[in-house]
């Protein structure tokens, strides 16, 4: 379980949301909420990446600590060309904005439809559906559960 003091231990999941104004997106701090809300042992860290470093900042997710990684929309296009393995909505869309590191291979998927289509229509979400869809949708997929 997450402390209060949003402490990252050698058990916390780490997943990054790389984008180029990653810290002033609203998307890593919605999604940290429901991890500790929910009481799960997991971050989303805002990083900031310029454009001529994002292929660098990709590959050498392999031997990070990271778990996994939402990508910003202006870099979905050139994370495809980077991963090691596509889902078929990746592939068929030629985006990419979520990935995930199994056995130090990365695999690219495109999760965002998935995410309005799941949760587009909740009464609670009248603002900001794209941004509530995706959190509560990353949500899901990095604990398991269905909300």
């Amino acid at each position: 379980m997450m402390n209060n003091d949003n402490t990252i231990t050698a058990l916390t999941k780490l997943y990054g949301y790389i984008a180029e104004n990653a810290h002033s997106s609203r998307f890593s701090v919605t999604l940290n909420k429901l991890y500790k809300e929910n009481g799960c042992d997991a971050m989303i860290i805002p990083m900031n990446i310029r454009c001529d470093d994002v292929a660098f900042t990709i590959s050498q997710m392999r031997s990070s600590k990271l778990s996994g990684a939402v990508i910003g929309s202006e870099y979905q296009e050139e994370a495809l060309t980077l991963v090691d393995h596509l889902t078929a909505q990746a592939q068929e869309s030629g985006y990419c904005d979520c990935i995930w590191i199994e056995e130090g291979q990365l695999r690219g998927d495109l999760i965002m439809d998935r995410a309005l289509a799941l949760y587009a229509n909740r009464d609670d979400f009248e603002d900001e559906i794209a941004l509530r869809s995706m959190c509560h949708y990353f949500y899901d997929l990095t604990t398991g559960e269905k909300r």
